[in-house]
């Protein structure tokens, strides 16, 4: 009799374990209930790593070469000398509402001279004047980028800085824009 009950407990057992694997109550899905109240705010995490010194949205040119041609007007007369810079970047937006410098090397990149335009030193006067896609420079002198044929050091070398009017303006930077080692470094430039 006891093989009996065994038998008999093991298939009320399984017979159970069946029904109740079988047997759901799946209905259609209820209404959304209301939503629970905001948990706590977790801890901060780690802070990243220090990123790269960086000139977000700031455009600046390799240091270039620049010819002057001469003015001449109807009696053949050299009466200045103008150079255009190629700037492609320079967009009707930035000539508008953005910043733009343009800085001349007097020496070579060995031991730079760098100066801001517009530059008024003694006789000699340049100007540069803005406009989509380029940048028109006028002195009373050719300050034609010159190389040394001795050791092919170049001197004059020119190099612009485009700042779109959405970036740091001049203004809302502690910058002299006028010291260029100050611009250098401000905005991490690459000789």
């Amino acid at each position: 009799m006891r093989r009996m009950s065994l038998k008999f407990y093991f298939g009320l057992l399984l017979s159970l374990s069946i029904a109740a694997v079988s047997c759901s109550k799946e209905g259609p899905e209820g209404p959304q209930g209301p939503a629970g109240a905001a948990g706590q705010q977790g801890a901060p995490g780690p802070a990243g790593p220090k990123g790269d010194a960086g000139t977000a949205n700031v455009i600046y040119s390799n240091w270039l070469d620049v010819v002057y041609e001469p003015n001449v007007n109807d009696d053949d007369d050299t009466t200045g000398w103008s150079a255009v810079i190629i700037a492609d970047k320079l967009t009707a937006d930035i000539v508008n509402s953005g910043e733009i410098k343009v800085y001349l090397n007097l020496n070579n990149s060995d031991a730079p001279i760098v100066v801001p335009l517009p530059f008024f030193n003694g006789g000699i006067i340049i100007n540069p004047t803005f406009a989509t896609g380029g940048i028109l420079l006028d002195s009373n002198e050719d300050i034609s980028t010159l190389q040394d044929p001795s050791d092919g050091k170049k001197y004059f070398q020119y190099r612009y800085i485009l700042i779109p009017g959405g970036a740091n303006t001049l203004e809302a930077v502690d910058v002299d824009w006028n010291d260029y080692k100050a611009v250098k470094a401000y905005l991490n430039l690459k000789d």
